[in-house]
C-alpha cells in the first residue's frame, strides 16, 4: 500500500485545529472511522476503497498532531477529539453518521456517543474498550478493569503516559521511533521478563506493512504529541473535559473481536453484552487480531456493509 493511495485533504475547524483526512464516496451513507495508537487514517487504506464504492461516504481522519494533522497549541486527547471530528463532520455537511472505531479510537467513540448521540446512527466496534460499569460486570461475572489488565500485561500504557516527556525522548531518531512502533505491528515484549505477546496475527504485517504504518510516527513532534492520549489517562487536567465514559450505550452496536489480540483480552466481548443493550454480535474473527480493520479486511468490510445494508438503500 503506498502513502499516495488516496488524496488527503485537510480542513481548518473554528478552534483553530487543523485536520487532515482521507474522503472517499461523497453522497454514500456518512461513515466515520477512527484510528488509535500506534495507528493513523492509514490503518483504514484497505477499507476506505471497498466501503465507498458500496455506498458510504467514508471520511478517515488523522488524529490532531498525528499523522498528516500539524499539531495545534493544545495537544489532542481522545476526549477532546470526539469534539474535533463532529464539528469535521459538521463541516463537511453530515449531521448523522455511522462510527467505526478500535483502541483509542472507541474512547473517542464512547464520548462522542455521549456526548453528542443525536449524530450517531449506528457504530461498529473492534478490539474496542468498553464503558466503565464495575458493578454490572461484577454482577454478571466479568469484573475487573480493562486498564489495569493491560498494565498487568505490558508497562507500555505507564511508560507513555506517566512522563511522556521523557519517555518521547529515548527515542531520539527516526530510525528508533519507527522500529517502536513496528513491534506494536509484529511482536513485542511488553514487560521486562515477559515473553513476546501480540496485538496482530503473526505474519500479517510484514516489515513493509508494519513500516508503512510506522513511519507517520518518525518525526519527532508527532510521536510525542500522539503519547497525549496516554498522558491523559494519568494526568486528568489534560482532557479536554471530564469524560463520559460510565454508561450503557443504547445506540445500535456491532461488536468484532481479533482472536490473535494478546493485549485486549476476549473478556472484552462478555463486558460488550453488558454495556450495550443493542448490540449485534460480538462477532469472534480468526485470522486477525487488534488490527482486524487492515488485518482481515474482507470479513470487516463485509460486516460493515450487512450491518448497514438498510441505510445504504435508503442513500441509493
Amino acid at each position: 500500500m503506498r502513502s499516495d493511495a488516496f488524496k488527503v485533504k485537510n480542513a481548518t475547524l473554528q478552534d483553530g485545529v487543523s485536520i487532515a483526512y482521507v474522503r472517499e464516496g461523497n453522497g454514500g451513507v456518512p461513515l466515520l472511522l477512527l484510528h488509535g495508537w500506534p495507528s493513523t487514517k492509514r490503518i483504514f487504506y484497505r477499507n476506505i476503497g471497498p466501503l465507498s464504492e458500496a455506498g458510504f461516504d467514508v471520511v478517515a481522519p488523522d488524529a490532531s498532531g498525528w499523522g498528516d494533522s500539524p499539531v495545534h497549541t493544545r495537544l489532542a486527547d481522545a476526549v477532546g477529539s470526539a469534539h474535533t471530528f463532529t464539528a469535521l463532520m459538521q463541516q463537511l455537511g453530515h449531521e448523522r453518521w455511522v462510527l467505526g472505531a478500535f483502541d483509542f479510537g472507541s474512547m473517542t467513540a464512547m464520548h462522542m456517543v455521549n456526548r453528542f448521540g443525536h449524530h450517531i446512527m449506528r457504530q461498529i466496534l473492534w478490539n474496542a474498550l468498553v464503558p466503565s460499569l464495575p458493578e454490572l460486570y461484577e454482577r454478571a461475572g466479568i469484573g475487573g478493569d480493562l486498564l489495569q489488565e493491560n498494565i498487568s500485561l505490558s508497562t507500555h500504557v505507564t511508560d507513555h503516559g506517566t512522563d511522556p516527556d521523557s519517555f518521547a525522548a529515548r527515542f531520539d531518531s527516526p530510525d528508533k521511533r519507527r522500529k517502536y512502533v513496528m513491534g506494536f505491528y509484529q511482536g513485542r515484549v511488553w514487560k521486562q521478563g515477559g515473553t513476546v505477546l501480540n496485538l496482530a496475527t503473526p505474519g500479517n504485517f510484514d516489515d513493509e506493512a508494519a513500516a508503512f504504518h510506522a513511519q507517520p510516527f518518525e518525526d519527532a513532534i508527532a510521536f510525542r504529541a500522539s503519547l497525549n492520549y496516554y498522558a491523559a489517562l494519568f494526568h486528568p487536567e489534560l482532557l479536554y473535559e471530564p469524560p463520559v465514559l460510565n454508561r450503557q450505550i443504547h445506540t445500535q452496536t456491532m461488536f468484532l473481536y481479533g482472536l490473535s489480540d494478546q493485549i485486549i483480552g476476549q473478556v472484552v466481548t462478555r463486558r460488550a453484552e453488558v454495556a450495550y443493550p443493542n448490540l449485534v454480535g460480538p462477532f469472534l474473527v480468526e485470522g486477525g487480531g487488534h488490527f482486524l480493520c487492515w488485518e482481515r479486511p474482507a470479513v470487516f468490510n463485509g460486516a460493515v456493509c450487512c450491518f448497514c445494508r438498510d441505510l445504504i438503500g435508503k442513500a441509493r
